[in-house]
């Protein structure tokens, strides 16, 4: 039976580096290493009894990945839900045999069901470095699920060799070269596979040094790449980044940005990149695989594909295929080849829309609504019904707008820059979009939020 460590970093590395002292558990705010990380994943894992399927609450990223190594350790599968609320965990309960809740006391918890707060477990911190663990290959390691932006989120089987190879793939393909322990800062949750790829198993193997923290405010991220040590990495979404670039006052120069979860604007990015003195690279994956390419987006339109991972056409569709996944998965994306290793993005089937007699793509529509300056946030969509007095069915617009920005401006561009067939009519601007902690915007809620501006027009 083929096995892989746990952890393959030296006990001395530096492991996590934590911005808010773990009282109960013995930990002073600064840097960890990896034996104290190892420590910890023993304790907690020897307070864990009966079970199967760990349901993986914790905010706390540094206490996420104890607890993630921990249900490991004991032979147990994380569940890694796509939001914490009860609902959710009742629908977890409900699907997979003998679950139990970590948690770390920052979220609401269903009282049926078995729960530890691993913020409360307090090692031995004294003793001696344990071994590293070795992990059986094809051990169960984490179910993570699709973000349910299209519908109902969907389950992704993650075994330990996929997630150990894919995280050494990752490594050789998203980040410049490395000579010293990069400090890591995501602003988007672990359990999402973004999340997890990036800001909790890279640290496991890589010179990578994870933190605790995920803020959420552009101030509050900016204050906490303050605090970190140099060289450091910012993992974001494109929600996270351009509200970065609202914030006029200094900022530290970074080792590098990564960035996933959406299209990114080429303006934006070359806005990012001079903000923080970096190259941005962005990252294209899908829950189901995993990363799969990048580029580098304010200077390259073309995607490079990882070393690794092979695509293949199948009429219209692009199977993406590796040794190290359990089976070849048909992407949901529209992809042009160009040569061997690179390909651009044409949206989904789902987004080619046809009005007026007129056919465009969703993806493209809103990749020129997203090069606006004005720009805060927004989403252009097709009703599903609401045709005009002609019988027309049109686009709409969600946005949220920079202070000094308005409708009228945002109104002129598009119609600049789009066919008037695909102009939305009509623009709703709000405070803001109804996003998820992982940056992404759900169907059902951009569907309520049409549904409710509509009716607030009419009244």
């Amino acid at each position: 039976m083929a096995h892989h460590p746990l952890v393959t970093r030296e006990p001395d590395a530096p492991f996590a580096y934590l911005t808010r002292s773990l009282t109960s558990a013995g930990l002073s705010e600064g840097q960890l290493d990896t034996r104290t990380f190892l420590i910890h994943v023993n304790a907690v894992a020897s307070a864990l009894d009966k079970g199967q399927h760990a349901i993986n609450l914790c905010g706390n990223r540094y206490l996420f990945l104890v607890s993630f190594c921990a249900a490991i350790v004991r032979g147990h599968t994380n569940l890694l839900p796509p939001n914490k609320n009860i609902p959710t965990q009742q629908q977890l309960a409900c699907d997979y045999d003998n679950c139990y809740i970590l948690h770390d006391g920052s979220t609401a918890l269903d009282d049926t069901l078995n729960h530890i707060d691993v913020s409360a477990i307090t090692p031995d911190w004294q003793q001696t470095c344990p071994n590293v663990p070795q992990i059986a290959d094809e051990h169960l390691a984490c179910i993570s699920f699709t973000s349910g932006s299209t519908g109902r989120s969907k389950p992704n089987l993650k075994y330990w060799r996929t997630l150990h190879v894919s995280t050494g793939i990752n490594y050789r393909h998203m980040l410049p070269p490395m000579d010293d322990t990069v400090y890591t800062l995501a602003t988007m949750p672990a359990q999402h596979m973004w999340g997890l790829e990036t800001s909790a198993l890279l640290p496991l193997f890589h010179d990578l040094c994870m933190t605790d923290a995920q803020p959420l405010f552009p101030q509050d991220i900016l204050d906490t790449l303050a605090a970190l040590p140099n060289p450091t990495l910012l993992v974001s979404t494109p929600v996270h980044l351009r509200a970065l670039t609202a914030e006029p006052q200094h900022t530290k120069a970074l080792f590098a940005v990564l960035c996933a979860t959406s299209p990114l604007g080429k303006e934006l990015a070359q806005h990012i990149e001079t903000q923080f003195a970096c190259p941005l690279h962005e990252v294209y994956g899908c829950s189901e695989v995993g990363s799969m390419a990048v580029r580098r987006t304010a200077k390259e339109d073309q995607w490079l594909r990882f070393d690794n991972i092979d695509f293949t056409q199948q009429d219209d569709n692009t199977v993406a295929s590796a040794d190290h996944l359990p089976q070849s998965i048909t992407l949901q994306d529209k992809i042009v080849l160009h040569g061997k290793q690179h390909f651009s993005l044409a949206g989904r089937t789902s987004d080619l829309i046809k009005i007026a007699g007129k056919r465009g793509s969703l993806f493209e529509i809103n990749q020129v609504l997203q090069r606006f300056d004005g720009l805060q946030d927004g989403i252009i969509v097709m009703p599903e019904s609401d045709a005009d007095t002609k019988g027309t069915t049109r686009l709409c617009a969600i946005v949220a707008l920079k202070e000094n920005s308005d409708k009228a401006a945002l109104t002129a561009f598009l119609r600049q820059h789009l066919d008037s067939a695909f102009v939305p009519r009509p623009v709703y601007v709000v405070d803001a979009l109804p996003r998820e902690s992982n940056g992404k915007l759900l169907k059902a809620k951009v569907g309520e939020l049409l549904s409710t501006l509509k009716k607030r027009d009419t009244n």
